[in-house]
C-alpha cells in the first residue's frame, strides 16, 4: 500500500482587497490624544502602507505566508495604540471582495481587515499544501504542516472574530474549512505511516481518524445554508469527500485484517477484508468523473484488497475453518488524531518583526509596566529576605567555628623545607668553613683569656709575697726599719692598677662565658644548616596523624568545600535572579494586551522565575543539613586540631631558632673578634704591669737606718706608652664588647629592658600568620579637656621643631645613616633575580617581608608588606606602579591578598607621557583582561581631590565577581608636592572610610606611586600619624615611623622635601582637630626649638648576641681614648685617673705625648683599657699658659650627659663655623683660636676622628 497513488487535495481561493485609507485617521488621533507631531510618524505609516500592498498582492509561496503574518501583527500593534474598531474614534472603512458571490463588502472596523488577512493566510497555506505531490517523505511533512497552519488560521478566525463580516467567513464555512484541512493533514500523516511500514493497528487508527474528519466536513457540506453559499463548488467537494470516506474506511479495515492475521484470528481477517472490499466498491462508484489519479489509486487498492481477501478466504475455507464473525460484532476502529490546528500568535516578534509604532506607547501601558515592576520587586524582596537570613546564620556559625578552609589542612607545608630556611641553607652551602671559623675564633679568644688570667695571678702572687715579706721584715727590725716612701707609693699604685685590671677581667670573664654559651647554642644549629637537606628536614617537626585522623581531616575539608560551594551557588543564583528581573521588560506585550488580561499576563510572565526560585529554595533548605554535618565533623576534628596546633607551634619555634642561629653567626664572629682585640690589649697592659711589678724593689731590701749619703741623680727612663684615661669603676665588661647601635648613639639601657643573651630573634611573620584586625576608634578621645590641652602643648612643641631647618636636616641625616645600617642585615637576593620586573634597580623589596604570589608562574612581585605603623592604621602593601609586563602579577596580588582598596598616587601627566601604564579599565563597555583575571569598570566618580573607580574582578573559571575601589590622587606630581596638605588629608580620610566599609578589617590596602617608595612612603607616614592623632595618642614621633617603614622597605620617604611636607601636614591636621573641638589654634608659632636637642633616633635595644645598652660613660671613655691632646700642655686625660693625691699648689704633671697616627679605619667601638701609669720620678713639665680652664675630653663628655647638658640662650645667636673659619687661623680664629668657656661643644676637637692614639 505504500506505493499507492496520492489522492487530490482541496484548496481555497484568496479574497481580494479594496481600499483602506488609515493614514489620515491615525495622524489625527496621534495629534489629538498623544500630543505629538503626526508628521513625525510619516515613515512608520509608509512602512505599514507598503506592507499592506505586499499582503493584498501576496505571492503564492512560503514567503507570502510570512508577509501576511507580519502585516497581521502590525495591524494588531496599531489597534493597541489607535482605536480603529467598530464605532471607535479612528475607525475608517475597510473593503474586501467576497469569494463566493464576488461582491464588495465594507466595514468601518480594523478587525475586518485582520479577519480577511487571516482568511487569506489559511487559504494560502491550503494552496501550498495541495500543490505538493507528496512523493517524498519531506514533501509529506511540508504538506501536513501547511494544512495544520491553515486549520489554525481558520480556527483563530472562528474563535476570535465571532462577527460574520461576510458569508465566506461565517462560522459554518470556517468549521468546514477547519475539518477539511485537518482531514487532509491526517491523510498526509497516513501516507507517511504507510511509507514507514508502521504497525497495522496504528495505520488503521490513523486512517479511521481521516474518515472521522471527512465525515465532519461532509455533514457541513450537506447543510442547506452551506450548500447555498458554496453553490457548484459544494457538489464537487461533497462528491470527493464522500469518496474519500469510503476509500479510507477500506484502508482502515484492510490494516485491521492484517492485524487479525498477525494475531492468527483468521475468521476476523476474512471479515475485515470482506468489509474493506465492500467499502472500496462504494468508493469506486462515487469516483465517477474524478481525475485519473483517483482512478489509478482505486484500481491499485482493489488489486491489493482483492488479492488479500481471496487468499484469506481460501486459507480459512480449506485450512483454518474459523467462523467469520459479522462486522457489527467486531470492535470498531477508533481514530487516533495526530494532527491539530497550529495556533496563530499575531504578536510573535519572530514573525511580526520589530513594532513599527514602538515609539508610540500609551499611558496605560506605562502604568501596567509599573505594576509589573512592583510585582518583580516584591518577588525579589521576598527572596532576598530569605537569603539574607540564611547568610547571617551561616556567617555567625562559621565565625563561631573558627575554621579557615585554607589553613585547616596544611599538612603539605610540613613535607618540605620552608623557602626562608632554604635560603639560609643555600647561603651556608657556599661558605663551608662557617662553623670551623667560628670555633677557631672562640678557641683563640679562650687562649688569650687564659694568658691574661695567668698574668694577673702572677701579679697577685708577687704582691702577696711582697706584702708577706714586708710584714716579716717589720716584725724583724721593728718600726725603726726605714721603708722607702717612694717604693711604698709605687707598690700601692701597682696594687691599685692590678685591682682595676682584675675588676675588668672578672666582668669580661662573664661576658666571655656568655659568648661561649651563645656559641655552643648556635654551633649545633649552624652545623645542621650546613649539612644535607635531609638532615635539616628530619630536624623539623612532622605531623603524626593516624589514618583515622586523616579521614576526619578529609571529611572536614569535604564539608567545608560543600559550604563554600553552597555559598558560591547562592551568590550565582541571586545574581541570575537580579539580572533576569532587571532585563525583564514586557512593555511591548502590554501595549498589545487588553486591560482585562493584564493580571493573567503578569502571572504568565512571572512564571519564568519559578525555576530560579526552586533552585534558591533548595539551596537555602540544604544549609541546615550542611551545618549539621559540619558540626559533627568539627567535634571529631577537635582532637586533630589540638595536634596540628601544637605541631604548628613547634614548627614555628624550630624554624625561628634555626633562622636566628644563622642571623647570629655574623654577630658571633664580630663579638669574638672584639673579645680577642680586647684581651690582646688587656694582655699587653697586664704584661707591662707584671714586668713593672717584677722590677720594683721590695721594701724589705732597704738598708738599715745608718747614715748614708743622699740619693744621686737618677738617669732618665725612656717614656712609656701614654696612659689612657681610666675606666669608670661601674662599667660592665659587656659594654667593652658591645657594638650595638645604642652604644654609638649614647642610648642608655633601662633597668630590665635588655633582652636575654642570644635570645633568638623574631623572624618576619608576614608569611604564615594572619594580620591583626584594625583597632577601631569607637568614641571621640578628645571629649576630655585635659587631652585637648595636652594636644595643644604638643602642637606648640611640634611647630618649634618644624621651624628649625637645621634640626630637620639633622633628622634626615640620621634617618639616612640608620637606613644604611638596617639594610646591611637584610637580603634582597630574590629581587635581584627578577631585574626585568623592577622599575628601578635600587628599589627592591626585602626577602623577609616581600609579597609572595601563590598561583603565578613565579612568586615574585616588587611589593612589600608594611605593618605595625599604628594599631589604628591598616596594614599596607607598598609597591611600584605596574609595568606592562607585570600588570597581571599586580592584579593576581590583589586577588590573592583579597584587597578591597587600591590607592594610586600618580599624576595624569605621568600616564599621558606613558611613564606609568594604565593598568585598569577606563570605560564601562571595555573590560580588560590580565592573565587569568578579567576587570570591568562598574562606576566612576570624580571629586575635587581624587577619582573613585569601582571595579569588578573575576578570576578565570569562576562565576563569582568581587568588587573593589580604586582611588586615584592625580594632583601629586612626580617631582614635587601636592597643592596643599588639606587635599591629601581629605583624601586619606576618604581612603580610611572606604577601608572601614570592607569586612574583615585585616586585609591590606595597596598603595603605589611610580617607584613605590617616595610618594608611597609619605602617604603611609601621614596616614599612620593622622590615625594616631585621631585615636587620642597625640603627635607621634615621625622619625620613628620613618625608620620602621624603612626597615620593611628601603628608601621609603625618598626625599627630604616629603619629610618636611609630612611635618606641615601633621600640624595642619592637629589644627583641624582642635578647631573641630572649638579650640582655636595659636595666633603665632612658638620660638623654634632645635630638633638636635632631641635624643637620637631610637635604635633597636636588642643586641643580637650580647644584648643590653652601653652607658654614656663607656662612650665617654671611648672618645677620651680617640681624642687628641689639647695643645699647649692642657690637662691630659690621665688627670682624671684615680691615683695618689698631689700636694696642693703644685702644677699637675703632664706625660709626654705620643705622635698621633692617623687611621683610615673607623674608631673601635669597645672601651679602652687602662695602661700602666708612668713612674712618679719624672720631673714635671711646665704647663703652658691657657686662657681657659683646664679641661679634658672626659670633662667635655661629662657635660654632655642628659643631666648636665643644656644650650644657653646666649649661644643661639652665635655665628656658624664654616670652611672659611677653619682655613684662616688669624685674628684669633681657626683651630688654634681661644674657645669660649660658655660653649660646652667648643671643648670638643673637630678632628678627633682623624687623630687617634
Amino acid at each position: 500500500m505504500e506505493a499507492v497513488p496520492r489522492m487530490p487535495m482541496i484548496w481555497l481561493d484568496l479574497k481580494e482587497a479594496g481600499d483602506f485609507h488609515f493614514q489620515p485617521a491615525v495622524k489625527k488621533f496621534v495629534l489629538k490624544n498623544y500630543g505629538e507631531n503626526p508628521e513625525a510618524y510619516n515613515e512608520e505609516l509608509k512602512k505599514l502602507e507598503l506592507l499592506r500592498q505586499n499582503a493584498v498582492r501576496v505571492p503564492r509561496d512560503f514567503e507570502g505566508c510570512s508577509v501576511l503574518r507580519k502585516y497581521l501583527g502590525q495591524l494588531h500593534y496599531l489597534q493597541s495604540r489607535v482605536p480603529m474598531g467598530s464605532g471607535q474614534e479612528a475607525a475608517v472603512p475597510v473593503t474586501w471582495t467576497e469569494i463566493f458571490s464576488g461582491k464588495s463588502v465594507a466595514h468601518e472596523d480594523i478587525k475586518y481587515e485582520q479577519a480577511c488577512i487571516l482568511y487569506n493566510l489559511g487559504a494560502l497555506h491550503s494552496m501550498l499544501g495541495a500543490m505538493d505531490k507528496r512523493v517524498s517523505e519531506e514533501g509529506m511533512k511540508v504538506s501536513c504542516t501547511h494544512f495544520q497552519c491553515a486549520a489554525g488560521a481558520f480556527a483563530y478566525l472562528r474563535e476570535h472574530f465571532p462577527q460574520a463580516y461576510s458569508v465566506d467567513m461565517s462560522r459554518q464555512i470556517l468549521t468546514l474549512n477547519v475539518n477539511l484541512m485537518l482531514g487532509q493533514a491526517q491523510e498526509c500523516l497516513l501516507e507517511k505511516s504507510m511509507l514507514d511500514n508502521r504497525k497495522s493497528f496504528l495505520v488503521a487508527r490513523i486512517s479511521a481518524q481521516v474518515v472521522d474528519y471527512y465525515k465532519e466536513a461532509c455533514r457541513a457540506l450537506e447543510n442547506p445554508d452551506t450548500a447555498l453559499l458554496l453553490g457548484r463548488i459544494q457538489k464537487d467537494w461533497k462528491k470527493l469527500v464522500q469518496m474519500k470516506i469510503y476509500y479510507f474506511a477500506a484502508v482502515a479495515h484492510l490494516h485491521m485484517g492484517k492485524q487479525a492475521e498477525e494475531q492468527q484470528k483468521f475468521g476476523e481477517r476474512v471479515a475485515y477484508f470482506q468489509s474493506a472490499l465492500d467499502k472500496l466498491n462504494e468508493a469506486i462508484k462515487l469516483a465517477k468523473g474524478q481525475p485519473d489519479t483517483v482512478q489509478d489509486a482505486l484500481r491499485f487498492t482493489m488489486d491489493v484488497i482483492g488479492g488479500k481477501y481471496n487468499s484469506a478466504k481460501k486459507d480459512n475455507d480449506f485450512i483454518y475453518h474459523e467462523a467469520v464473525p459479522a462486522l457489527d460484532t467486531l470492535q470498531p476502529v477508533k481514530g487516533a488524531p495526530l494532527v491539530k490546528p497550529l495556533p496563530v500568535n499575531p504578536t510573535d516578534p519572530a514573525v511580526t518583526g520589530p513594532d513599527i509604532f514602538a515609539k508610540l506607547v500609551p499611558m496605560a501601558a506605562h502604568e501596567a509596566s509599573s505594576l509589573y515592576s512592583e510585582e518583580k520587586a516584591k518577588l525579589l524582596r521576598e527572596m532576598m529576605a530569605k537569603i539574607e537570613d540564611k547568610n547571617e546564620v551561616l556567617d555567625q556559625f562559621m565565625d563561631s567555628m573558627q575554621l579557615d578552609p585554607e589553613t585547616v589542612d596544611n599538612l603539605d607545608a610540613y613535607s618540605h623545607i620552608p623557602p626562608q630556611l632554604m635560603e639560609k641553607c643555600a647561603a651556608l652551602s657556599v661558605r663551608p668553613d662557617t662553623v670551623r671559623n667560628l670555633v677557631q675564633s672562640m678557641q683563640v679568644l679562650s687562649g688569650v683569656f687564659t694568658d691574661v688570667e695567668a698574668s694577673l695571678k702572677d701579679i697577685r702572687d708577687l704582691l702577696e709575697e711582697d706584702e708577706l715579706l714586708e710584714q716579716k721584715f717589720q716584725e724583724a727590725v721593728g718600726q725603726a726599719g726605714a721603708i722607702s716612701i717612694t717604693s711604698k707609693a709605687e707598690l700601692a699604685e701597682v696594687r691599685r692598677e692590678w685591682a682595676k685590671y682584675m675588676e675588668v677581667h672578672e666582668k669580661a670573664s662573664f661576658t666571655n662565658s656568655e659568648l661561649h654559651r651563645a656559641m655552643n647554642l648556635h654551633v649545633g644549629n649552624l652545623r645542621l644548616l650546613s649539612g644535607p637537606l635531609d638532615q635539616v628536614r628530619a630536624a623539623l617537626p612532622t605531623p603524626a596523624l593516624s589514618p583515622e585522623d586523616k579521614a576526619v581531616l578529609q571529611n572536614l575539608k569535604r564539608i567545608l568545600a560543600k559550604v563554600q560551594e553552597m555559598r558560591d551557588q547562592r551568590v550565582s543564583l541571586e545574581q541570575q535572579l537580579r539580572e533576569l528581573i532587571q532585563k525583564d521588560d514586557i512593555t511591548a506585550s502590554l501595549v498589545t494586551t487588553d486591560h482585562s488580561e493584564m493580571k493573567k499576563l503578569f502571572e504568565e510572565q512571572l512564571k519564568k522565575y519559578d525555576q530560579l526560585k526552586v533552585y534558591l529554595e533548595q539551596n537555602l533548605a540544604a544549609q541546615d543539613r550542611v551545618l549539621c554535618a559540619l558540626t559533627e565533623a568539627n567535634v571529631q576534628y577537635a582532637a586533630v586540631r589540638r595536634v596540628l596546633s601544637d605541631l604548628d607551634q613547634k614548627w614555628n619555634s624550630t624554624l625561628q631558632t634555626l633562622v636566628a642561629s644563622y642571623e647570629a653567626y655574623e654577630d658571633l664572629m664580630k663579638k669574638s673578634q672584639e673579645g680577642r682585640d680586647f684581651y690582646a690589649d688587656l694582655e699587653s697592659k697586664v704584661a707591662a704591669l707584671l714586668e713593672r711589678t717584677q722590677s720594683t724593689p721590695s721594701p724589705h731590701l732597704v738598708p738599715s737606718p745608718a747614715p748614708s749619703p743622699g740619693p744621686g741623680p737618677v738617669p732618665p727612663r725612656p717614656p712609656a706608652a701614654e696612659p689612657p684615661p681610666c675606666l669608670r669603676r661601674g662599667a660592665a665588661a659587656a659594654d667593652l664588647l658591645s657594638s650595638s647601635p645604642e652604644s654609638q648613639h649614647g642610648g642608655t639601657q633601662s633597668p630590665g629592658g635588655g633582652q636575654p643573651l642570644l635570645q633568638p630573634t623574631k623572624v618576619d611573620a608576614a608569611e604564615g600568620r594572619r594580620p591583626q584586625a584594625l583597632r577601631l576608634i569607637e568614641r571621640d578621645p578628645y571629649e576630655h579637656p585635659e587631652r585637648l590641652r595636652q594636644l595643644q602643648q604638643e602642637l606648640e612643641a611640634f611647630r618649634g621643631q618644624l621651624g628649625d631647618v637645621g634640626a630637620l636636616d639633622t633628622v634626615w641625616r640620621e634617618l639616612q645613616d640608620a637606613q644604611e645600617h638596617d639594610a646591611r642585615g637584610r637580603s634582597i637576593a630574590i629581587a635581584r633575580c627578577y631585574s626585568l620586573k623592577n622599575r628601578h634597580q635600587d628599589v627592591m623589596p626585602y626577602d623577609s617581608n616581600r609579597v609572595v604570589l601563590r598561583s603565578g608562574k613565579d612568586d615574585y612581585i616588587n611589593a612589600s608588606c608594611v605593618e605595625g605603623l599604628s594599631p589604628y592604621c591598616p596594614p599596607l602593601v607598598a609597591t611600584q606602579a605596574p609595568l606592562p609586563g607585570t600588570a597581571a602579577d599586580f592584579w593576581l596580588m590583589v586577588h590573592e591578598q583579597k584587597v578591597s582598596v587600591i590607592v594610586m598616587l600618580v599624576s595624569e601627566a605621568e600616564m599621558e607621557k606613558q611613564k606609568v601604564a594604565r593598568y585598569f579599565p577606563t570605560e564601562r563597555a571595555q573590560p580588560m583582561v590580565h592573565g587569568a583575571l578579567s576587570l570591568a569598570l562598574s562606576s566612576v566618580r570624580s571629586t575635587e581631590t581624587h577619582v573613585e573607580r569601582v571595579l569588578s574582578l573575576q578570576f578565570r573559571d569562576q562565576s563569582l565577581k568581587r568588587s573593589l575601589v580604586h582611588l586615584h590622587f592625580p594632583t601629586w606630581p612626580e617631582l614635587g608636592l601636592p597643592d596643599s596638605p588639606s587635599n591629601l588629608l581629605r583624601f586619606i580620610q576618604e581612603v580610611h572610610a572606604h577601608y572601614l566599609h570592607q569586612r574583615p578589617l585585616h586585609t591590606p590596602i595597596i598603595v603605589h606611586c611610580s617607584s613605590g617608595v617616595g610618594r608611597t612612603g609619605a602617604f603611609a607616614l601621614l596616614y599612620a600619624a593622622v590615625q594616631e592623632v585621631e585615636a587620642g595618642n597625640g603627635i607621634p614621633e615621625l622619625p620613628q615611623l620613618v625608620r620602621r617603614m624603612r626597615q620593611q622597605r628601603k628608601h621609603m620617604l625618598q626625599e627630604k622635601l616629603h619629610l618636611r611636607f609630612c611635618y606641615e601636614a601633621v600640624v595642619r591636621h592637629v589644627e583641624q582637630v582642635l578647631q573641630r573641638h572649638g579650640v582655636p589654634p595659636p595666633c603665632k608659632p612658638l620660638a623654634s626649638a632645635s630638633i638636635s636637642q632631641k635624643n637620637h633616633l631610637p635604635q633597636d635595644s636588642q643586641d643580637l648576641v650580647l644584648g643590653g645598652d652601653v652607658p654614656i660613660s663607656s662612650i665617654q671613655a671611648t672618645i677620651a681614648k680617640l681624642s687628641i691632646r689639647p695643645p699647649g700642655g692642657l690637662e691630659s686625660p690621665v688627670a682624671s685617673l684615680p691615683g695618689p693625691a698631689e700636694p696642693p699648689g703644685l702644677p699637675p704633671a703632664s706625660l709626654p705625648e705620643s705622635t698621633p697616627v692617623p687611621s683610615s679605619s673607623p674608631p673601635p667601638l669597645s672601651s679602652p683599657l687602662p695602661e700602666a701609669p708612668q713612674p712618679k720620678e719624672e720631673p714635671p713639665v711646665p704647663e703652658a699658659p691657657s686662657s681657659g680652664p683646664p679641661s679634658s675630653s672626659l670633662e667635655l663628655l661629662a657635660s654632655l650627659t642628659p643631666e648636665a647638658f643644656s644650650l644657653d640662650s646666649s649661644l643661639r645667636g652665635k655665628q656658624r663655623m664654616s670652611k672659611h673659619n677653619f682655613l684662616q687661623a688669624h685674628n684669633g680664629q681657626g683651630l688654634r683660636a681661644t674657645r669660649p668657656s660658655d660653649d660646652p661643644l667648643s671643648l670638643l676637637d673637630p678632628l678627633w676622628t682623624l687623630n687617634k692614639t
